[in-house]
Formats: structure tokens, C-alpha cells, sequence
């Protein structure tokens, strides 16, 4: 009998609790942290693959061998298809940036705070600078005092003072150099930076091709300025397009980690 009794008692042992699971990259917190779940895959390369890649064939083509469809549609200004998608586009990212300063997580990280207000008000300036804001819509005449400075008689600053057009556009251009293309490339001999502290920050291997296609943007018109390419004019709007699409796709995935922070963040207070 006394051999029977000792069975439960052993089954009745507790067993060792599993080891927690590290926490998602919250730039308030100190580590180990794992990386997001959230970010794009295959289920999503119609947006973050497929789109830049139709987007810059048909822009080539059109430059290429429709040079009528290209002038009168693709690159004029105001309403050109190139021009009025990179309005729309800094639309929506100050749309999400916007609405992620009433989120308290975003609010309760000052260094957070401070990239969504940068954000918000970047995508703000810059839709506000490709209509000349407001210009191309209502059509009011330019002052005579701002044409001498603005030689193209537009409502806008980045055609006329070079320190706000150069300046940003290096600057975006350098961003997206670093973002879209060194750091997934160090990411993919070093998987731990995506599970770093300011991963948060750092945009995912998905946004590559659209870096990609705002350098070969580039590569053409730098091609352009040395007289060794002339096949379509204006490839800088091709360059601008892609520098838009990708501030806009990294915002949507800004929104998708933080959602998924605050949802981790509820998880540990409900266990509480």
C-alpha cells in the first residue's frame, strides 16, 4: 500500500515554469526583446513588390515608346498621374502619422513622439508643396512679388529657394539609402538587429524593391543630366514617386508594430 501512496505524490511534483518569452523591440523597455510579427510577407507582395514594379515598367514604357501619353499624362504638373499619386500618397502618410499621436503608447515615448510629429509634419509639407498648396486645385494667380522669386509663378518654396528642395530631397534620399537598403542588407548576415531596441524604427526587408526602383530613378536621372540618356524627361518624378511610397509604406508598418507593442503591452498588464 505504501507503494501505491507514493505515486501521486510524485506526479503531484511541480514542474519547472518554461522560460518568458522576450518581449517585442519597445524603445522603453531594455531587452532581450524578439522581432515583430506584424511586418509584411509574401501574403502581402501585391503592395510592397508587385505595385512599385508595374508602377516603374509602365512609367518606362510610356517615356520610352509613348512619349505623347507620357508628356500629356504621366509628368504634368498638378495633375499629372506621377505628381497627383505623390500628393495622395504624403496625404494618407499624414493621415496615419496623425492619427498615431492619439495613440498613448506614442505619447508615453518621447523619442517616438518626436519621429511621428517629424512624420507628420514632412508628409504635410510635402503634399502641401507638390499642389502648391492649393494652387493647382483653386488656380489663383501668383503675386507679382513671388514670381520674381518663384521663376515658375508657383505658390510654393521648393522652386524657390534651393534649401527647401536640395536639402529635404538628400536628406530623404539618404534615409531611404540606409532604411530601404543597407540595413535589411545587414539584417540579413545579422538577424538580432531586427530584435534591437530601436527595431521599432527600422524599416522591413519588404520595403526593398521600393528602394530599389527610386535608385534605378536615380541612376537615370543622373544619366539624363550628363546627356547620356534622353528616352523620357523628368525622370526625378520617377525618384520623388518612390521616395513617397516608401515614407508612406514605412508608416503603415510603423502603425501595424505599434499596434502590435500595445497589444503585448495590454496582454502583460491583464496577466497583472
Amino acid at each position: 500500500m505504501a507503494k501505491l501512496q507514493s505515486v501521486p505524490r510524485l506526479a503531484g511534483r511541480n514542474r519547472a515554469a518554461p522560460p518568458a518569452q522576450p518581449g517585442l523591440p519597445d524603445p522603453k523597455s531594455r531587452g532581450p526583446f524578439r522581432p515583430f510579427t506584424s511586418d509584411p510577407g509574401w501574403s502581402e507582395a501585391w503592395w510592397w513588390l508587385w505595385v512599385p514594379i508595374l508602377c516603374g515598367a509602365l512609367v518606362l514604357l510610356a517615356g520610352g515608346f509613348a512619349p505623347r501619353l507620357y508628356s500629356d499624362w504621366i509628368i504634368p504638373e498638378g495633375f499629372g498621374i506621377l505628381e497627383f499619386s505623390q500628393f495622395l500618397m504624403m496625404m494618407a502618410a499624414f493621415v496615419i502619422a496623425v492619427r498615431l499621436l492619439f495613440h498613448p503608447f506614442v505619447r508615453e515615448r518621447p523619442f517616438v513622439l518626436a519621429v511621428t510629429i517629424i512624420a507628420a509634419l514632412s508628409s504635410f509639407y510635402i503634399a502641401g508643396e507638390e499642389m502648391s498648396w492649393g494652387q493647382h486645385f483653386f488656380h489663383w494667380n501668383t503675386p507679382e512679388y513671388w514670381t520674381k522669386i518663384n521663376l515658375e509663378g508657383e505658390t510654393n518654396l521648393h522652386k524657390a529657394y534651393n534649401i527647401f528642395d536640395k536639402a529635404p530631397r538628400v536628406t530623404l534620399e539618404l534615409a531611404v539609402l540606409i532604411g530601404g537598403l543597407l540595413i535589411p542588407l545587414a539584417a540579413a548576415f545579422k538577424p538580432q538587429i531586427r530584435a534591437s531596441r530601436l527595431s521599432l524604427f527600422f524599416p522591413p526587408s519588404a520595403l526593398v524593391p521600393i528602394a530599389v526602383c527610386a535608385l534605378i530613378f536615380k541612376f537615370l536621372d543622373e544619366l539624363r543630366a550628363k546627356e547620356a540618356f534622353r528616352a523620357f524627361e523628368r525622370p526625378s518624378e520617377g525618384i520623388e514617386f518612390y521616395l513617397y511610397f516608401f515614407i508612406l509604406a514605412f508608416l503603415i508598418v510603423f502603425e501595424r508594430r505599434i499596434r502590435e507593442l500595445e497589444t503585448e503591452c495590454l496582454g502583460k498588464t491583464t496577466k497583472a
